[in-house]
């Protein structure tokens, strides 16, 4: 059964993103570690050990569910850091494009509000760090061609790392939108499907019987007395009954054949490209499966039946006309003393 995405999932998605940022983050830091230290500059070599202190701490507290803490750290680490790289090596230097990777990260998760100001802000301080690196001049200059090298490097590291975010995205985009998918389709308590996909599917299969001639059947089933089962048992024993009885249904259909909860304790399904005489027998053999099975609850067996209405799509026929024959069909089973099939 699929449930709706609640907020705890969301704090799992931003948690799962903040991790791999402080983990790539740290991982870049020890890049420039090494690379600071080929080129001569130790100051700065040691500066990214400091950071990637911040960020293996912020991954712990990622671990230890500190998610506020840990985003924080992050943000503490990420801006100084930029500004910090910037004044240092000038504004060549490309540490500025690390701080971009931060935009997709808030416009997911702020409001609109939130996220004009971020930009806003965003702008102001690179705005700043651009005149305050112009007219101080780089406080701790590098030789031009390891300043060109550190420049791709950070552009490198920013592109793998927007690459990473969009990918990472989408792939939450997709899940969503195949949760929601199902949501729209598929009955929460059966997990069968529900009214409207049946629906759907079963008008599809039609429009090609009227063009081929497929013989096929239409069948809507009823759980027999199904209100004493709720009175004696309580919902929670009628639901048992239902997931029962949908497990049951599916095992003895076919893959190909539709399936769905029409509504309460009602089901219905269309067995594709077959004759009546195999519809009744195969319906029969349901009926004597839920008649022999029990459901277990609370140590007590809920024993129950089913009745049946049983009709063969007819050329010219509408959903709307196959499932008012086999309605009238299920009624005569009800009227005839239930638990039986009854075909029109």
């Amino acid at each position: 059964m699929t449930k709706p995405l609640r907020s705890s999932d969301t704090q799992t998605v931003i948690a799962s993103f903040v991790g791999r940022v402080a983990l790539f983050s740290a991982a870049v830091d020890c890049i420039y570690f090494l690379f600071f230290l080929a080129v001569g500059s130790s100051l700065l070599a040691w500066m990214n050990v400091v950071s990637v202190a911040m960020y293996s701490t912020a991954y712990y507290l990622v671990r230890r569910r500190h998610l506020h803490f840990a985003v924080v750290l992050v943000w503490l680490e990420a801006f100084p850091h930029a500004a910090i790289g910037t004044l240092m090596l000038g504004w060549e230097s490309g540490f500025h494009y690390l701080l971009l990777m931060f935009i997709p990260s808030v416009a997911m998760t702020a409001s609109k509000r939130r996220l004009q100001v971020f930009l806003i802000a965003l702008l102001v301080f690179l705005g700043a760090l651009d005149a305050v690196s112009r007219m101080w001049g780089p406080m701790a200059p590098i030789p031009q061609a390891s300043l060109i090298t550190l420049k791709w490097l950070n552009i490198s590291f920013f592109v793998v790392m927007f690459s990473a975010l969009a990918s990472y995205y989408r792939q939450k985009i997709t899940k969503a939108e195949k949760r929601l998918k199902v949501l729209a389709t598929v009955d929460a308590l059966t997990g069968l499907n529900n009214r409207s996909h049946f629906e759907s599917d079963a008008e599809q299969h039609i429009a090609r019987y009227q063009r081929n001639g497929i013989s096929s059947a239409v069948v809507i089933a009823d759980v027999d007395f199904f209100k004493k089962v709720n009175d004696t048992f309580g919902h929670e024993g009628g639901d048992q009954v239902l997931v029962a009885v949908s497990r049951l249904l599916k095992s003895e259909l076919r893959e190909v054949d539709s399936l769905a909860r029409w509504g309460g304790e009602e089901f219905v399904f269309l067995m594709h490209e077959t004759e009546l005489a195999e519809a009744i027998a195969v319906t029969e053999r349901i009926r004597r499966a839920v008649e022999d099975s029990a459901v277990s609850h609370q140590g007590t067996e809920i024993r129950c039946t089913m009745s049946f209405g049983v009709t063969l799509l007819r050329p010219n026929d509408t959903l709307g006309d196959a499932l008012a024959r086999a309605d009238r069909a299920l009624y005569r089973s009800k009227t005839q003393g239930r638990n039986r099939v009854s075909a029109n």
